[in-house]
């Protein structure tokens, strides 16, 4: 029992010091590419039936001054049914580079439905960027497939793609997809890593290597499924 306690232990450690070296490594590769940075830490929390996530972003370029974009706020998750929530909050990003802020009030619909392994969620969000150049008026669908694998299910991998349209002026304002994977690092530390490309209605794409952090706060988390955020 005891050896087999150590072979467990060596093999968390090993996981992270992997862990580690891919993180230096996607550093890297942001610097030598001159792809972008995005960076997350999620505090979770739930309360009676709703769940709550307080995000905190930096993004960054290597070829410009950063940071590029810095944001936070407050998002709470309500179940009204087995497969259905009701989301809503407020968040705040900064542009330092532009000199830019906006308030955005949030609020989605998001279904879920598991399969087996799997696990596919559409989010349906509507939100306004207030104090931000013309103040638009944005609807996100996001459609997500996440499939959780590995020993007690302690890794998974998803893909995911959201589109923008701004309906303030009713037309296509951009693209994103993404796919990564994540492992549990503690039964309330989650460390994502993912690439991200994201098409604009014009100009050219931007391409972005991520990390999300996520801090469980309390025992149980009834999100099962990463949401994606600003």
């Amino acid at each position: 029992m005891s050896r087999c306690r150590v072979a467990i232990s060596c093999s968390l450690l090993c996981m992270k010091i992997s862990l580690f070296i891919l993180l230096v490594f996607v550093g890297a590769v942001c610097r030598a590419q001159e792809f972008q940075s995005w960076n997350e830490v999620d505090l979770t929390a739930s309360w009676k039936k709703m769940d709550f996530l307080m995000p905190a972003v930096v993004r960054a370029d290597p070829s410009l001054p950063n940071p590029q974009f810095v944001a936070t706020g407050l998002v709470a998750f309500v179940p009204l049914s087995t497969h259905l929530k009701l989301v809503g909050g407020y968040l705040f990003a900064d542009l330092p580079q532009r000199s830019q802020v906006a308030h955005v009030p949030v609020l989605a619909v998001e279904v879920a439905v598991h399969k087996e392994h799997l696990t596919l969620m559409d989010q349906n969000r509507f939100e306004k960027l207030f104090d931000y150049g013309s103040e638009p008026v944005r609807y996100r669908n996001l459609l997500l497939l996440d499939r959780p694998f590995g020993r007690n299910v302690q890794w998974h991998s998803f893909v995911d793609d959201e589109i923008f349209f701004d309906l303030s002026a009713v037309n296509f304002n951009q693209n994103r997809f993404q796919a990564g994977a994540g492992v549990h690092l503690h039964p309330r530390f989650l460390l994502d890593l993912y690439y991200l490309q994201k098409n604009p209605g014009s100009g050219t794409p931007t391409y972005a290597f991520g990390t999300i952090l996520t801090v469980n706060l309390t025992r149980h988390i009834l999100s099962a499924v990463p949401t994606r955020n600003p």
